[in-house]
């Protein structure tokens, strides 16, 4: 007999004041252009279909229900609403771990290869790259197509650097 192991709920209330703040900044974020700290947002399209499924990455979604989340999202997206087929809401760790964002995009650079770290880093964060740290972006995406579109996009910007799409392989046992 298998036992049943159960997690602890860590999440918050979502107040009205948080819920309105948040929901502000994703609407923003969603009608233009992208902010630094703001959510990473992506529209899948569907095949045979005229639907979406939207996936947003943010910080903020930290502590909050899987639920908030995706009304958060959906309250968004507004008169759209109805073209979202799945409206999931996770952060940078919860996306790594549950790999919904398996193509990554890297340079290919040497030390002195003669390509600025810093406008490097600008057109990888102009992308859609999570800052993990001054130094370091991870540029990921959940379709194939979206990396190859971002790649050719990054080999016109910066044509001295060799990129590559690397897709991140579930671990095994």
């Amino acid at each position: 007999m298998m036992p049943v192991i159960r997690g602890e709920p860590t999440t918050s209330i979502l107040t009205p004041e948080l819920r309105e703040s948040l929901l502000r900044k994703l609407a923003s974020e969603h009608a233009g252009p992208g902010t630094a700290d703001g959510p990473l947002i992506f529209e899948i399209p569907l095949q045979q279909s005229d639907r979406i499924d939207v996936l947003v990455v943010w910080k903020e979604f930290e502590d909050l229900r899987s639920e908030d989340r995706t009304e958060l999202i959906l309250d968004a997206y507004n008169e759209q609403r109805d073209k979202i087929s799945l409206a999931m809401g996770v952060t940078y760790q919860e996306a790594i771990g549950q790999q919904l964002l398996p193509y990554t995009v890297i340079p290919m650079t040497r030390r002195g290869g003669g390509v600025d770290p810093a406008e490097l880093r600008k057109a990888m964060l102009d992308e859609g790259g999570i800052r993990l740290s001054d130094e370091k972006v991870d540029l990921r995406f959940p379709t194939m197509a979206m990396a190859e579109a971002a790649h050719r996009r990054l080999i016109e910007r910066l044509p001295g650097v060799y990129w590559s799409i690397v897709e991140g392989v579930a671990s095994t046992p």
